[in-house]
C-alpha cells in the first residue's frame, strides 16, 4: 500500500511540474499565434526580472519551509511555528527591495528605450506576480511539506485554464503583449490565492527580527543557489532585447519556451525520481554510490531524452510554422534548433547534480553554474554585436566547455571517469543524430520541392525516426537499452 502510495505521489508529482513549467510554455506557444515577434518580445524582456526574482519566493523560502521541522504542542505537530512566520516576513521584505530594483529598473527602460511597445509598463505591472507569489510562499510550502501533490497539480490545471481563457480573450481585442502579461498575473493570482485557501495558514504576529535573522542564512543558501542558476537565461532574455531589439528577443523567447516543454517532457520527471532512487541506494551502500549505477542513469536519461531534443531539430521549422505561424517562425527556428543542441548536457547534468548531492558535493554543482554564468557574460554577451542566433551559439559553446571541464572533476567523487560518464549520456545521441539524419535531409527536400504540406511531415518522419533509432541503439548504445529494460520491469 505505501509503494502504491509513493508510486501516485510520483505520477501527481510528475503532472504538477509539467503543468507548472510545461504548462505555461504550452499556453504561451498558442498565445504567440496571435501576437507580433515584437509583441512577444516586449513581454520576455519585461517579464525576464520579474521570472527570475520569483524563485525566491518559489523556491527559497517554499524550500525553506519544507525543511524546517515542525515545533510540537504535545503531542501534536502545529503549522503555527515562528519560524514559518519569520519565513512569510522575510518573503515580503524581499518582495518590497524587488519591487523597488524593479520600479527603478522599468523607469531607466522607459528613459533610454525607443519602440512602441511598453515594456517598462509591462514590467510595472508583473510586480503583481512577485507580491502574489511572496504572500503565498509560506502556504505553498506547507503544502508540499504535508504531501498534497495531487491538490498542487489539479489546482495548478485549474487556475491555468482559467488564466489562459483570459490571455485568449485579451488576444482577441487587441491588447497584444498584454495578453501574456494578463495571464502571468492571473496564474499568479489565482494560484496564491488557491494555496492560501488550501493551507489555512496565516501568519501568526508581526515581523520578529531575531526570528528572521535566524531564519535568513538557510533561505538564503537555497535562494542563492536558484537566483544564481536561473540568472543566465535573464539576463540573456534581457540583454537581447536591450541591444538586438524586441524582435531578436521574442525570436529566444519562443525558442526558450519550447525548450521549457522538452525539459518539462523528458528530464523534469527523470529529476524527480532520481534523487530518491539514488539516495535510497546511498543508504544501503553506508553513503557511498557506485559509478556503475550512475552511469546507469546516464543511459537510461540519455536514452530517453535524445527524441526529443534531437527530433525537434529536424522538425522545428513546420512544428513552429503550425503552433505560431509562418512569421514569428522565421525568426524562431534557428534559435530553438540551438537551444536543443544542449540537450547532451543537460541530460548529464540531469543525473550527476543529484548524484553528487546525494554524495555530500552538491558544491561542484553549484561552481558548475558558476563557470556558465561567467562564460556566459565573457563570451555570449560580446556576440550581442552580431545576432541572436550568434548569442545562442555562444551560449551553447560555452555549456560544452564547461561540461567537459565538470567531467574531469568527477573519478575523485563518483568513482565514475569522465569518459565513461560522457559516452554513457553521448552515445544514445549519436544513434539518434544517426537515425534523424535521412528523415530531415528527405523532410528537407520535400519542403523545398514540393506541395507536401508542413503538417504530413510531422506526421510521416518522427514514425521513421523512431524505427531507425531503436535499430542505430542496438548498434551504437546497445547498453542503454539493456538497461531501459531493466528500469521497465522493476
Amino acid at each position: 500500500m505505501a509503494g502504491s502510495k509513493l508510486k501516485g505521489q510520483a505520477l501527481w508529482s510528475v503532472v504538477l511540474q509539467f503543468s507548472r513549467f510545461g504548462g505555461n510554455a504550452v499556453v504561451f506557444l498558442v498565445m504567440a499565434r496571435f501576437l507580433t515577434i515584437e509583441q512577444i518580445g516586449a513581454f520576455g524582456m519585461a517579464y525576464a526580472p520579474v521570472r527570475w526574482l520569483q524563485v525566491l519566493h518559489k523556491t527559497g523560502i517554499s524550500n525553506s519551509v519544507v525543511v524546517t521541522l515542525r515545533r510540537k504542542e504535545g503531542s501534536a505537530i502545529t503549522d503555527d511555528d515562528p519560524a514559518f512566520t519569520a519565513l512569510f516576513w522575510l518573503s515580503m521584505a524581499a518582495t518590497l527591495l524587488m519591487t523597488v530594483g524593479i520600479v527603478m529598473l522599468a523607469l531607466v527602460l522607459g528613459a533610454v528605450q525607443r519602440t512602441d511597445q511598453p515594456v517598462d509598463q509591462m514590467m510595472l505591472v508583473l510586480i503583481l506576480v512577485l507580491v502574489a507569489f511572496a504572500v503565498s510562499s509560506v502556504p505553498e510550502g506547507l503544502l508540499r511539506k504535508n504531501m498534497e501533490i495531487r491538490a498542487l497539480a489539479l489546482r495548478t490545471l485549474a487556475v491555468q485554464f482559467l488564466s489562459a481563457g483570459l490571455a485568449v480573450i485579451l488576444a482577441f481585442y487587441g491588447f497584444g503583449g498584454w495578453a501574456l502579461v494578463g495571464f502571468a498575473v492571473m496564474n499568479a493570482v489565482l494560484s496564491s490565492v488557491v494555496s492560501i485557501a488550501m493551507a489555512g495558514w496565516l501568519p501568526s504576529g508581526g515581523p520578529d527580527i531575531i526570528q528572521m535573522r535566524a531564519q535568513t542564512p538557510q533561505a538564503a543558501a537555497i535562494s542563492g543557489r536558484a537566483l544564481l542558476s536561473g540568472s543566465i537565461y535573464a539576463i540573456l532574455q534581457f540583454s537581447i532585447g536591450l541591444v538586438l531589439g524586441l524582435g531578436a528577443a521574442g525570436a529566444f523567447q519562443i525558442a526558450q519556451r519550447v525548450y521549457q516543454i522538452l525539459d518539462a517532457l523528458c528530464l523534469a520527471p527523470i529529476r524527480f525520481l532520481v534523487l530518491p532512487l539514488f539516495s535510497r541506494t546511498a543508504e544501503v551502500g553506508d553513503g557511498t554510490l557506485p559509478g556503475r549505477t550512475i552511469e546507469r542513469g546516464l543511459y537510461v536519461t540519455g536514452l530517453v531524452s535524445a527524441p526529443f531534443y534531437i527530433g525537434t531539430i529536424a522538425i522545428a521549422g513546420p512544428a513552429l510554422t503550425l503552433v505560431i505561424g509562418a512569421e514569428n517562425a522565421s525568426h524562431s527556428v534557428l534559435p530553438l534548433q540551438l537551444l536543443c543542441v544542449l540537450g547532451l548536457p543537460m541530460a548529464s547534468l540531469t543525473i550527476l547534480t543529484q548524484a553528487l548531492t546525494v554524495v555530500g558535493h552538491a558544491g561542484l554543482a553549484f561552481h558548475r553554474t558558476v563557470w556558465m554564468l561567467l562564460g556566459t557574460v565573457v563570451f555570449s554577451l560580446p556576440a550581442l554585436l552580431i545576432s541572436v542566433e550568434a548569442v545562442t551559439l555562444c551560449f551553447v559553446v560555452v555549456s560544452y566547455l564547461v561540461m567537459l571541464l565538470f567531467f574531469r572533476q568527477l573519478e575523485p567523487i563518483l568513482g565514475l571517469s569522465g569518459p565513461r560518464a560522457f559516452g554513457a549520456v553521448a552515445r544514445p545521441y549519436v544513434a539518434c543524430v544517426l537515425a534523424v539524419l535521412p528523415g530531415w535531409g528527405a523532410a528537407t527536400y520535400l519542403l523545398a520541392n514540393t506541395a507536401i504540406p508542413g503538417w504530413a511531415i510531422l506526421l510521416v518522419v518522427p514514425l521513421t525516426v523512431a524505427g531507425g533509432y531503436l535499430g542505430m541503439l542496438r548498434l551504437v548504445a546497445p547498453a542503454a537499452l539493456t538497461e531501459l529494460r531493466k528500469a521497465l520491469k522493476r
